[in-house]
């Protein structure tokens, strides 16, 4: 838990042991340093950290509640793994979040929200385009920009719905993106276009072609990567 103390006029926020480990380790699974499947032993973390078992455990508890990491009886706990039923559930969880907000995003939007609306699309759209190399930056800025039409709705439950399963996805994202890319020239900005139009229909139609783009090749993508993280 954060805590917050008043100093010289200033309100200064200070990070737990346990929350700064849980970002260090989010971190690290987003990235990809951590592998799906990864077992993250209590022990080893303990003493490469210099923390306690429960300030640990308190961490991994977080973890599993975002849904990045899993625990069972007599094994411990891994980073979650990438299988065919998880990235199914995934995709169809996402789409029905994302055409929500899609649809919600065209009730409130205002004039003044679409010049950086724009502007954000464009560096999503230069960072899948044709030649681009996946980077967390470029992937940083797909979340934001999707996190950006979610906050814009101001339904705060779906504000945190969407956080937590686009922290899950970048995960899948990290491993599968770089043989997706690249995404349609324009793409993000297409997705606006309709959004624009203030239509909520039309704007839940662009969202649901828009996710499911890439589908039907992702789950041989992830046979792909099953193969490879067995061969490490």
């Amino acid at each position: 838990m954060n805590i917050k103390q008043e100093k010289t006029g200033r309100v200064e926020v200070f990070e737990t042991s346990a929350v700064r480990l849980y970002h260090q380790l989010q971190r690290e699974i987003l990235t990809g340093k951590l592998h799906p499947g990864e077992r993250l032993v209590r022990k080893a973390l303990c003493g490469r950290f210099g923390l306690s078992q429960s300030t640990v455990t308190e961490a991994l508890w977080r973890l599993e509640s975002d849904g990045l990491v899993e625990s069972a009886p007599m094994y411990g706990t891994r980073v979650c793994e990438i299988t065919m039923e998880r990235t199914r559930n995934e995709h169809i969880l996402r789409e029905a979040l994302e055409c929500q907000v899609a649809r919600e995003v065209t009730e409130v939007l205002r004039p003044d929200d679409e010049p950086e609306l724009l502007e954000m699309a464009d560096r999503v759209d230069r960072a899948m385009c044709v030649g681009a190399k996946y980077s967390e930056e470029g992937m940083e800025a797909h979340r934001a920009f999707h996190m950006k039409l979610s906050e814009l709705t101001g339904l705060e439950l779906l504000i945190k719905e969407m956080d937590q399963q686009w922290r899950r996805h970048l995960v899948l994202f990290n491993w599968i993106s770089s043989k997706l890319l690249p995404v349609p020239d324009g793409w993000h900005r297409m997705l606006l276009t309709e959004i624009f139009s203030r239509d909520a229909d039309r704007a839940e139609r662009a969202m649901r072609a828009h996710v499911r783009y890439g589908r039907s090749r992702y789950l041989d993508v992830v046979e792909e990567i099953n193969r490879d993280l067995s061969q490490r």
